[in-house]
């Protein structure tokens, strides 16, 4: 007798702890899971208590479908799995039939039973179907460090047997957070912090300022490939490439060289603003609503992590080997010698009176090219005007 895989579990963790809104989290976490898998030949992607369920076809490529779902946000565990009748003599001839076609040396059964109606206990039905697989193979049982492990989920219509569990990145699913608008640097970290807003279900739009054509167009193409990269996580994002020479200009023929990498940042700072109110991106709405009352600063993602730490998680992603390539952005056009690490607000502000700010930011975000990423198209979509 064959026995096909017929579908494909997903497990999640965070999710389930949502109470009254976790048919929403599940909702999006389905929609999500569709949406990377889009383009293989799956039958059916539903809702499965605590978790979702893939229904495969025959043709349905394991590895590639197995590749785009462990970069799913929210899946916490995958397995295909075999649906058998909940009888303990139909997982006994599969077993029969199955194990004796994979080779190993030492194994163990890991049995979970979700139907408490069904006549043996977990022990009992570990000890039943351990007994068998020695039998059929002579293999010793490790409980620590199987070769194998057998597994087995007794539910009240059916029971689930697998040899595999896949790991999933965890987290929330991309959607259920918010809209946020992410400046992309050509650096390791910034790849990073949209990485870890992304987990957390934000769905991120990127920002990157660029000198060109006064330096050369390294650090357009670097974020490109990036925002490329990670958008397997969210499967729809948009990136603007924000031209700031002009910015730089006239900052640089009112502003003292010591404090023009500020003034270059706060207006960074603007025009992301400006863009992220004309996306609809409010960050989190209940911790802007808690931060309200502080008169400190908010910081970034990162904050709590070292630069080893940065890097060991961008080599993870695969963000690193982009951002190592050498480029020239526009914080290292017009840089001093010897920029002011303090600053006084009311200082910055006065110098800052000189310039057209409004002006500034109104063109600049303007100005900004558009570059759209699908999972259907994986070819970069350009535009010109910053979208709603």
């Amino acid at each position: 007798m064959s026995y096909p895989h017929n579908s494909v579990i997903v497990r999640v963790h965070e999710i389930a702890l949502k109470g009254k809104n976790r048919p929403t989290f599940f909702t999006q976490l389905a929609r999500n899971i569709r949406q990377a898998l889009r383009g293989l030949p799956v039958s059916r992607v539903g809702k499965r208590h605590m978790g979702v369920e893939i229904t495969l076809r025959p043709d349905t490529p394991w590895e590639e479908l197995s590749e785009r779902l462990s970069q799913v946000f929210g899946v916490v565990k995958f397995y295909r799995c075999y649906k058998l009748p909940p009888s303990l003599d139909a997982i006994r001839e599969f077993i029969a039939e199955e194990v004796p076609k994979l080779s190993f040396n030492s194994f163990r059964i890991t049995s979970k039973r979700g139907n408490k109606s069904f006549p043996l206990t977990s022990p009992e039905i570990n000890r039943e179907l351990g007994a068998l697989v020695q039998q059929l193979t002579g293999a010793e049982v490790s409980l620590k460090d199987p070769e194998v492990n057998v597994f087995v989920e007794i539910l009240p219509r059916e029971a689930l047997v697998y040899f595999k569990e896949e790991r999933g990145p965890g987290g929330m699913p991309v959607g259920v957070g918010g809209k946020v608008v992410a400046l992309l640097s050509g650096g390791i970290d910034s790849p990073v912090a949209a990485w870890r807003m992304m987990k957390r279900g934000c769905e991120v739009t990127f920002v990157h300022f660029h000198s060109f054509p006064l330096v050369e167009g390294t650090s357009r193409e670097k974020a490109r490939e990036i925002v490329d990269l990670l958008n397997r996580h969210q499967f729809r994002s948009r990136l603007l490439l924000v031209p700031f020479a002009d910015v730089q200009r006239d900052i640089i023929l009112s502003v003292p060289p010591a404090y023009r990498v500020v003034v270059y940042r706060r207006f960074m700072a603007r025009i992301a603003q400006r863009i992220a109110r004309e996306r609809g991106a409010k960050t989190l709405e209940n911790m802007v609503t808690v931060r309200s009352i502080l008169d400190i600063p908010v910081f970034s993602p990162l904050i709590s992590m070292d630069k080893q730490e940065i890097v060991t998680e961008a080599r993870a992603i695969g963000t690193f080997p982009i951002s190592i390539i050498p480029d020239e952005d526009c914080c290292t056009l017009f840089v001093p010698r010897h920029p002011t690490t303090r600053t006084i607000p009311e200082e910055v502000e006065r110098l800052e009176s000189a310039l057209d700010i409004d002006g500034l930011v109104e063109r600049a975000a303007a100005q900004a090219e558009v570059v759209d990423f699908t999972t259907a198209d994986q070819s970069p979509r350009r535009g010109s005007l910053v979208a709603g």
